[in-house]
């Protein structure tokens, strides 16, 4: 179905109950049983978060006999990368898949599991479930490869800059690897990339400074909330149940008044007094514009 630089995806069928499956195959091989054991091992507790509605059911994963690791997934009908490149997402939809993928973040977070790649081909569709998040199980196979940042293995569009500074991740960077997904997905392209090539990395790292422009025709409140999600800051950032309440809440009506008139800060200065200066203001204006408490 798909091959890419870490990974080839086949169409196949269960033989023992007669269905169709995806199968996804790391191309490089785990070599050593220490590798493939901790793969199994992590690979099985990130298959429990299949339980969520909104997760690609996992139904297996093991390892080949020439030492390639595969998982055995629900075969989905499209991705929300394809949808985007043909039509962008209304800003209603796109709110609607954030709720959903979101709530799969707020279940895995609880249980210890982060995702790591969250971005439009990780959001998936099928005839039956209109947003699903695929390729938890494939987080473990990140880790074993080399620890050097590049491009391919970050997927630097929706990857927070402090994953190309090595720090540890944290639930942080799944929210704004979120929010960049559904500005990516209504834009057409990933939030301050001017074409679909990659940038250089030093390119890339510039990029962070720049602000997050208004798309035409999104309500400013829900681009606010994706703004936070996407703070440089990964301090900063709601969590993904704060995220999950903040889209819940949104009323994307466009004729909808607005009480009280949104912070002014710089969206791409990171210094210690404008972010610590923006920060309540802006978390505190979309807490009370939505009715929701700071948890």
């Amino acid at each position: 179905m798909a091959r890419g630089g870490y990974a080839t995806v086949y169409r196949a069928t269960q033989d023992s109950v007669g269905r169709e499956v995806a199968i996804k195959m790391e191309n490089r091989r785990l070599e050593s049983n220490r590798d493939q054991a901790r793969f199994l091992r992590e690979a099985r507790a990130a298959g429990r978060m299949s339980s969520h509605p909104h997760v690609v059911d996992l139904f297996d994963v093991g390892v080949t006999v020439d030492q390639h690791p595969y998982l055995i997934m629900e075969l989905c009908d499209g991705s929300y990368l394809d949808r985007m490149r043909i039509s962008p997402l209304a800003a209603t939809e796109a709110r609607d898949v954030g709720i959903k993928i979101a709530d799969a973040l707020v279940h895995s977070h609880a249980n210890g599991v982060l995702h790591r790649d969250v971005k439009p081909a990780n959001v998936l569709y099928s005839h039956f479930n209109p947003a699903v998040l695929a390729d938890f199980g494939l987080a473990v196979l990140g880790e074993m490869r080399d620890s050097s940042v590049t491009l391919e293995v970050l997927t630097p569009a929706y990857a927070p800059p402090e994953m190309f500074r090595h720090d540890d991740p944290s639930g942080a960077v799944d929210v704004y690897a979120l929010c960049a997904t559904l500005y990516a997905v209504m834009h057409g392209r990933p939030p301050r990339w001017e074409t679909d090539r990659s940038p250089s990395l030093i390119t890339l790292m510039d990029l962070f400074h720049q602000p997050i422009p208004d798309l035409p025709g999104v309500p400013h409140a829900l681009i606010e909330v994706l703004r936070y999600g996407m703070a440089n800051d990964p301090r900063s950032r709601p969590t993904a149940e704060q995220l999950r309440d903040l889209l819940t809440k949104l009323d994307l009506d466009p004729n909808q008044s607005r009480s009280v008139p949104p912070p002014r800060y710089s969206a791409g200065d990171d210094t210690p007094t404008v972010r610590n200066a923006h920060k309540p203001a802006r978390k505190k204006w979309l807490f009370g514009l939505l009715g929701i408490q700071d948890r």
